[in-house]
């Protein structure tokens, strides 16, 4: 599978080799040292083939040049639907990621978007794969919402979307994604074939986080080690990242007077949602968070601004497992 990085990547080079070429053939018509203009048989005063070459390659080249220099907004439009639908396997994370996520599309005009929640606070892969053959050992069992096992809702949309993260506990711990990730992946794949799987990379811990002290880690180990897991685990469905992480980092890094997290140092307050819902609207539909109008009562304007333009950024910045 070519990811729409690639995709784009392939797109500038097309049209950087296309200018280099007819910059290349001016050249060799400079070289020529043919005149502006010359007589026609008839007497009459033509442009030279210098000058047209000029005129025509001119406008192309510029064209050409634009769509990469100008690339800020068209990076992000490989996505062609103004409505989706999708499903989140997760925990308070992704119900954080997700807390403005409706309000934040539907502000943009013509864009709606369907979430389906399988989130349990404190889930890890393991909790949710083990969940699976529980469901499948009583009936009765229904752990998302008090209502579905992850089969029955798999089952009751068709989703353009799936989310998997792992928890925050252990975001930054190798050893436990796998064998969960795979199992859940492939169960995903079997009862939603349609749904495309994609990563949603979790934040480091506030820097005064009791949880990091107990672990002797700062934020910045906590962000490397889990960025590195979830970049080989969105290589290896060959799958993008929603980089809420990645975000909340240089969000960090500009603006380390935004505070991003809640009194317990983890989850995101009102700040952290929305930068979060930012990024996964840039990502899921395609479209800068710059044209974003929704902030919450809580935020002032000029906060907004700042994390939109940050989750822009971000999302600018990546490259296929490059978060």
């Amino acid at each position: 599978m070519i990811s729409r990085y690639e995709k784009y990547s392939y797109d500038c080079l097309v049209r950087l080799i296309l200018f280099i070429w007819l910059l290349y053939s001016l050249y060799l018509n400079q070289k020529r040292k043919l005149s502006l203009i010359k007589l026609s048989e008839n007497g009459i005063i033509e442009w030279s083939n210098t000058v047209r070459s000029i005129l025509f390659f001119l406008p192309v080249g510029m064209m050409l040049v634009s769509q990469v220099s100008f690339s800020q907004e068209s990076y992000l439009h490989y996505h062609n639907k103004e409505s989706i639908k999708i499903l989140t396997i997760g925990n308070s994370f992704a119900d954080n990621a997700c807390k403005y996520l409706e309000q934040i599309t539907e502000s943009v005009e013509g864009y709606s978007i369907d979430i389906t929640k399988a989130n349990i606070g404190g889930a890890s892969l393991g909790k949710h794969t083990n969940l699976i053959d529980k469901c499948k050992e009583d009936q009765n069992l229904k752990p998302y919402s008090g209502k579905y096992c992850l089969k029955e809702l798999l089952s009751k949309n068709i989703y353009d979307y799936v989310t998997i993260q792992q928890v925050s506990t252990l975001s930054f711990k190798y050893e436990s994604f796998q064998p969960y990730a795979d199992s859940l992946v492939t169960f995903v794949k079997r009862y939603s074939p349609k749904s495309e799987i994609i990563v949603h990379q979790t934040w480091a811990y506030s820097p005064d986080s009791d949880r990091l002290k107990k672990w002797n880690m700062s934020r910045e180990d906590m962000h490397t080690k889990l960025t590195i897991n979830y970049q080989d685990l969105a290589g290896r469905y060959e799958t993008f990242i929603l980089a809420s992480g990645k975000t909340f980092d240089k969000s960090f890094k500009r603006y380390p007077n935004i505070n991003l997290w809640k009194d317990d140092s983890h989850h995101a307050n009102d700040n952290g949602c929305y930068l979060a819902g930012c990024v996964w609207f840039g990502e899921l539909f395609g479209v800068s968070p710059k044209k974003i109008k929704f902030y919450p009562e809580s935020m002032d304007r000029k906060t907004s601004r700042r994390l939109k333009r940050i989750a822009f950024r971000a999302i600018k910045s990546l490259k296929k497992n490059d978060h």
